[in-house]
């Protein structure tokens, strides 16, 4: 398989995505509208876990030598990368936060009105989980089939 046209930006935007989508999903969704309760608070803790789960794929494309050499991933780690961003916004904007107290509404909830209800985001959220639960696995599969699979020797 070939490298994608895709791979030089996913090869450099996978460090910052790591770093930039946590962020986002704890404290930057208040940007957006969202309210903030105990899940910006506990996201400090868990961010940094959650940053360094998200290193592991980016790391290991380092030693696939072919993406090493030419600064870009491979197209099925591009489609998976970007399945898993594309949920992970998705899921900071859909998440509702809770406190001591009922549920705060969503982004999507205040951006809507109420339109779409608590339990209509908390729903989408669930499913945007699952989906960055799916992506980061096959982008970690991927990063490791390219280890395994395209292993050659060093040119003499």
């Amino acid at each position: 398989m070939r490298i994608a046209s895709t791979g030089r930006f996913v090869f450099i935007a996978q460090w910052v995505a790591a770093v930039l989508l946590p962020a986002f999903f704890f404290i930057g969704r208040g940007l957006v509208g969202a309210q903030l309760g105990w899940l910006s608070v506990l996201g400090v803790v868990y961010g940094l876990f959650v940053i360094a789960v998200l290193m592991i794929p980016p790391i290991l494309t380092l030693f696939d030598r072919t993406v090493r050499r030419g600064k870009a991933t491979r197209l099925g780690y591009d489609i998976a990368s970007f399945v898993m961003w594309a949920a992970f916004i998705v899921a900071g904007l859909t998440v509702s936060d809770a406190g001591d107290g009922p549920p705060l509404d969503s982004a999507l909830t205040v951006w809507t009105g109420g339109a779409i209800s608590q339990d209509a985001s908390t729903a989408i959220c669930s499913v945007a989980g699952a989906v960055i639960g799916l992506a980061y696995l096959a982008t970690f599969v991927l990063a490791v089939v390219g280890i395994v699979r395209w292993r050659r020797p060093f040119d003499a």
